[in-house]
């Protein structure tokens, strides 16, 4: 969602994001995305990939409250990335 939104205003990214979230009602959406915030409140489980591998996959409260493995910590956190 980042990507395709990157050059619109506000207004038509939140319009973008409910024509997806509606979508979500039939359909598995998949998000890539660098912006932890959006993977925070977009989705319900998260996958965190490093360096093609997974790192990490679990409910997405859970990933972002007390991630497992210590690289997810350190990529939600900004230590690197």
């Amino acid at each position: 969602m980042v990507e395709v939104a990157t050059s619109l205003e506000l207004f038509s990214t939140f319009k973008i994001e409910e024509h997806v979230y509606k979508l979500e009602e039939s359909y598995t959406i998949l998000i890539v995305t660098h912006n932890m915030q959006q993977a925070a409140y977009s989705s319900q489980q998260t996958m965190f990939f490093l360096s093609g591998e997974i790192v990490e996959y679990s409910p997405t409260q859970s990933m972002f409250a007390k991630p497992v493995d210590m690289r997810t910590q350190d990529y939600i956190s900004g230590r690197f990335g």
